[in-house]
């Protein structure tokens, strides 16, 4: 898989995504991201925060943003020392091309660029499925938070209970 930089003609695919994800979430009454985020999606393009992966050349498999710092959802475990991992969306025509693991890999190399010792990521933390598929592609499970005060973030994180991910480098 080849990560690079997002380009914002890929918005419109991006939001497929992003649909698809919703219409497999409701599916299985899982809980729901919102609405496509395209204003903060292009924010992170226009920063160079924003990656896609590709399969091939011409198929997008996944994209997924990074941030240095996340206070509300880590707390005092922040100390700008990570990378954080966020909105990873799979293309849903290429599910089981292990994205999830490719961009862990991905991001450790960006961390060690960036001098951070660790990458993090967050998930709900009731999708025992999406959990041990995290712990299966190499993050460790740090524990679970139950998110109370959710100002600063998208509304689907309202009563949220998440599971805290990490890799040391």
């Amino acid at each position: 898989m080849v990560i690079q930089k997002s380009q914002p003609r890929s918005l419109k695919e991006f939001e497929g995504f992003w649909q698809a994800a919703l219409a497999y979430q409701k599916e299985r009454s899982l809980p729901l991201w919102s609405a496509f985020p395209e204003a903060t999606i292009s924010d992170e393009i226009n920063e160079s925060r924003h990656f896609s992966g590709f399969v091939s050349r011409n198929i997008l498999a996944g994209y997924f943003s990074v941030t240095f710092s996340d206070s509300i959802i880590w707390g005092e475990a922040e100390r700008s020392d990570a990378v954080y991992v966020h909105r990873m969306c799979v293309n849903p025509a290429v599910k089981g091309n292990h994205f999830a693991g490719q961009v862990l890999t991905w991001a450790c190399g960006y961390a060690a660029a960036k001098e951070r010792k660790f990458v993090r990521m967050d998930t709900w933390g009731d999708n025992q499925r999406l959990v041990d598929y995290y712990v299966k592609c190499g993050f460790t499970l740090i524990g679970f938070k139950q998110l109370t005060d959710v100002s600063g973030l998208p509304p689907h994180y309202r009563g949220q209970r998440l599971a805290l991910f990490e890799c040391e480098m």
